[in-house]
């Protein structure tokens, strides 16, 4: 009878250790990614209703490509940008998104991104409606950008890094802005 208790409360020991503590509620959405800052783990996603939302990012966050996976062989947050269609996954109480499925890389891969990277100082800025002047080196140029709230960080003077996207109506918008 003894043995039979000790291997009854071994078993009931095992199974307490075995079982998580506090069970995570998922959820899921989707959209285009609007912008990254991975210095700060948020994501920009616009939803289908065309609506932007600012997402936190777990640094241990699971990407997946399902859209040209070959030219992704170590995916990886940083490989997130825009205009990348995803599916995510996100604990429903804290809206941390923990998994990304890239449905849509949405530029060519073989080009290195959407849009042409140039390197300027700022010249001029407007945080406000979203705008920024730059010197590219043949004078200064003003750029909206889009989302607008990348340049609260930035003054003028700063050295940057633009990524300049073309769109309808043949408008070239400045859809990431960095300091160099």
């Amino acid at each position: 009878m003894k043995s039979t208790s000790r291997i009854v409360l071994s078993m009931l020991v095992s199974a307490a250790v075995a079982a998580p503590a506090v069970a995570e509620t998922l959820a899921k959405e989707r959209g285009k990614i609007v912008s990254a800052n991975w210095q700060t783990m948020e994501v920009e996603i616009q939803d289908p209703m065309k609506r932007v939302g600012t997402w936190k990012v777990r640094r241990d966050a699971v990407v997946v490509f399902t859209d040209k996976k070959n030219d992704f062989p170590n995916p990886k947050v940083t490989d997130l940008r825009p205009p990348m269609y995803v599916h995510f996954t996100f604990d429903a109480d804290t809206k941390v998104v923990n998994r990304f499925d890239v449905r849509e890389v949405g530029f060519d891969t073989a080009k290195g991104g959407p849009g042409v990277q140039q390197k300027g100082v700022i010249t001029n800025l407007d945080a406000n409606i979203g705008h920024v002047e730059v010197n590219l080196g043949a004078g200064p140029q003003t750029f909206e950008v889009d989302p607008k709230a990348q340049l609260l960080n930035f003054k003028i003077g700063d050295q940057i890094s633009i990524l300049i996207e073309t769109r309808e109506g043949n408008r070239e918008v400045v859809t990431q802005i960095r300091k160099q």
